[in-house]
């Protein structure tokens, strides 16, 4: 269970630290909402880049704001307990992004960056889209969320049912099956 400091939103990740995902984006946009906390799930794959992030955390005075917490066993209760979940990937973004269809999934308002998998995943107002590499502009929109209980909830709830609708695994066995039948003919 996420530790709650009073009426602080708690922003957070889930994925391996690595370089693609853009950590220090979310690091600075963090920095310039005032009691906002960032949860970083996920193993450090880069020792280095690990070392860098602890760096600009210090650089930004925000240790006390920033909690690194390892794997996650229980994605989905970790997903749940976050008020906003960010994905700040850069531009060459990912095909598909997991992370972020587990966070629809579990209904989280996500705030991810605009590249094609992210783009994709979101549409129809499942999320915000945020300009890569800005973490000025994330910082708006985590800003506008942290304070808009209600608008978390429609996003939330819009996220869920495009997940559902979109990526569940009925629709994803169907396009399989499909695609099967197609190459086989």
């Amino acid at each position: 269970s996420l530790i709650r400091v009073a009426d602080a939103p708690i922003v957070g990740t889930l994925s391996n630290l690595q370089p693609v995902k853009a950590h220090p984006t979310v690091l600075r946009a963090v920095a310039a909402v005032p009691g906002a906390h960032l949860v970083l799930a996920g193993r450090v794959l880069y020792p280095d880049y690990g070392a860098e992030l602890e760096r600009l955390i210090d650089e930004l005075g925000i240790g006390d704001r920033v909690h690194f917490i390892g794997t996650v066993d229980d994605a989905p209760a970790y997903l749940r307990e976050l008020d906003v979940f960010v994905h700040p990937t850069h531009e060459q973004g990912e095909g598909c992004p997991v992370a972020l269809l587990e966070a629809m999934a579990c209904g989280a308002a996500c705030v991810a960056t605009d590249v094609p998998g992210n783009r994709d995943a979101l549409a129809g107002g499942a999320g915000v889209l945020v300009p890569p590499r800005r973490p000025e502009e994330h910082a708006l929109v985590l800003q506008a969320l942290g304070g808009d209980p209600g608008r978390r909830r429609g996003l939330a709830a819009t996220a869920r049912r495009r997940a559902e609708e979109r990526f569940g695994s009925e629709v994803e066995v169907t396009a399989h099956a499909r695609l099967y039948e197609e190459l086989a003919r």
